[in-house]
């Protein structure tokens, strides 16, 4: 019987680091360039030429990104998912179920100008960086 501790130990850590760090810098980009401006304004925030966020505002998104990277490796070692048609459906599956669907109901708050907006903005990311994260694990750990 696999226990928690084995089947972490059964990861493939090279790959993690690289897919902790593509879904760290397509948030930069997700949130920046491509959908900075709609994110703000869903949020009824106004960016200030200038204006400098906390440490903890790219901290905790690594962090949550290496958390993400890691359970979706797991999971792909315990599910036996092979091959990215395999990889691609769990991560759909998850990024759907799961992060898009948690984004958009957190997103539901009486002070949010643009609920879903918000949400599908957030879970958008997330469902698009879970895809990353996991045909990256596969790619890598393919061999």
């Amino acid at each position: 019987m696999t226990t928690t501790f084995d089947l972490f130990g059964d990861l493939r850590w090279f790959a993690v680091p690289v897919a902790t760090l593509a879904y760290f810098l397509l948030g930069a980009v997700w949130f920046t360039p491509l959908f900075g401006k709609a994110w703000d304004d869903a949020i009824g925030h106004r960016r200030v030429a200038g204006d400098r966020f906390s440490a903890a505002y790219y901290v905790v998104p690594l962090l949550s990104s290496l958390l993400v990277t890691v359970t979706m490796a797991a999971l792909l070692a315990r599910s036996g998912t092979e091959g990215l048609v395999d990889a691609l459906a769990l991560a759909v599956v998850v990024g759907l179920g799961v992060a898009l669907a948690i984004s958009v109901t957190n997103a539901l708050t009486p002070h949010t100008p643009h609920p879903f907006r918000l949400g599908l903005i957030t879970g958008g990311y997330h469902l698009i960086g879970i895809v990353v994260v996991t045909l990256l694990l596969a790619l890598m750990t393919s061999t």
